[in-house]
């Protein structure tokens, strides 16, 4: 019996972190709606979340004032546009309001198609 309760446990567990993981990579890629990457040469201008076709957090640190997480991306332009593939670093500070994106740093970017 304390075996099938330890299992039940972990499975819920497991549920949970994998629901608060998937809620935080929506919140990502809410938050990078309107955000640029990039410079002159390379830039990614997010308008939409349906140009995010996948978000994973590779790496993530936090502290009381700043959070920042470096992500992977599979990004689809505009409708004639082609797909990428795209590395970034997007740092959070603390506002009165909750956390606020201060900068999304582009890392690497290339087309896959």
């Amino acid at each position: 019996m304390k075996m099938i309760t330890l299992l039940w446990t972990m499975a819920v567990a497991g549920s949970l972190a994998a629901a608060t993981q998937a809620s935080e990579v929506d919140q990502l890629k809410s938050d990078l709606v309107g955000q640029c990457m990039g410079g002159r040469e390379k830039c990614w201008k997010f308008q939409s979340v349906d140009q995010i076709k996948a978000l994973t957090i590779q790496k993530k640190t936090e502290d009381s004032r700043k959070r920042v997480y470096t992500i992977a991306l599979q990004l689809q332009a505009a409708k004639a546009g082609g797909k990428y593939s795209a590395n970034a670093r997007v740092e959070y500070t603390k506002a009165a309001t909750g956390w606020k994106i201060k900068q999304v740093g582009l890392l690497s970017i290339r087309k896959v198609e």
